[in-house]
């Protein structure tokens, strides 16, 4: 199957837990339902992306433990090509627990495992990128992560780097300041969220540290701030452009930055969208995922446009 959206990052198996409340430091909280989900940021974004049509592949590494072998058949039943996955015999693979309240607001606990991380800039090479239109990476591998980016730039292919968590976070995936300075470098767009910004430029006003975060490193296409119920900005050195979220009543907010990337993606990168209108798409993405339990969107691209017709009638 040949690639049109290839994606590094993070493939993990959600056990999702369901509660009418997010307990507050030292208090407790009923469960009321557990289910174990296939998530990860970057697979959700892929599988998000098939079931819009496109033909992602997946660049990852698993443990061959029964969450591992779980995993790789999601993603192979979802047509995310799974070539690139690497297999690390007696590995622990990554897994989260993923607390969601009555209103759909959530916790996660992540256990990293032992395989993800020890994928090697060694294991990646150029040929992955022939006939790939677009490289995303969550970069929670940030040495392969790189080598992929530095070879995108060099064949002009767009690079997008989605900032999902905070700078501890990070830390602790051994992604240092100059590695993640490297990236911000190398990407062609940089999509995060709005604590990401405020504390990546130490400034409390959103639109003028998305500002000083775009000054500082240019990204081709500039920085995309998602805002959850406040919708998205995107901000490019010139007007910039904001668009609202659809409202709904959320039931699961899990994966929907993923949704709305996945959304983006497809909108900008594939079809030749404009601007607004693939803003629009990857709210809407966004929007539905909220709408279904677990960490991804079950959408069609028709159902997508439906959604948003039906919306704004």
């Amino acid at each position: 199957m040949s690639i049109d959206v290839l994606g590094l990052g993070a493939v993990a198996m959600d056990m999702v837990l369901t509660c009418d409340h997010l307990p507050n430091e030292d208090g407790y909280a009923v469960i009321q339902t557990e289910t174990l989900m296939p998530g990860g940021s970057c697979a959700n974004v892929l599988v998000t992306l098939s079931g819009l049509g496109a033909k992602p592949g997946l660049v990852s590494q698993l443990g061959n433990d029964t969450v591992g072998r779980k995993l790789l058949d999601d993603l192979q039943s979802c047509d995310v090509e799974t070539r690139y996955v690497s297999i690390k015999n007696g590995g622990i693979s990554m897994h989260t627990y993923v607390a969601v309240d009555r209103n759909g607001e959530k916790t996660i606990f992540c256990n990293m495992g032992d395989s993800l991380l020890t994928l090697s800039e060694t294991d990646v090479h150029a040929a992955m990128l022939d006939g790939v239109k677009v490289f995303y990476t969550d970069m929670q591998l940030a040495a392969p992560a790189l080598k992929l980016a530095r070879l995108c730039r060099e064949r002009e292919i767009p690079v997008i780097y989605n900032l999902q968590v905070e700078p501890a976070f990070l830390n602790q995936c051994g992604i240092t300041t100059p590695l993640f300075e490297e990236m911000l470098s190398l990407c062609s767009l940089l999509v995060t969220f709005k604590e990401g910004v405020i504390q990546q430029t130490g400034n409390g006003d959103l639109m003028t540290a998305a500002a000083s975060l775009y000054d500082r490193y240019r990204p081709e296409l500039g920085i995309i701030v998602t805002l959850g119920k406040g919708g998205a900005v995107w901000v490019d050195g010139n007007d910039g452009l904001s668009v609202p979220a659809f409202c709904v009543e959320a039931r699961d907010t899990t994966g929907a930055g993923d949704a709305f990337i996945a959304g983006f993606i497809h909108a900008m990168f594939l079809e030749k969208r404009d601007q607004r209108t693939s803003m629009t798409f990857a709210t809407a993405c966004a929007a539905l995922k909220c709408l279904q339990p677990g960490p991804r969107v079950n959408a069609s691209k028709s159902n997508v446009w439906h959604f948003i017709e039906g919306v704004g009638k």
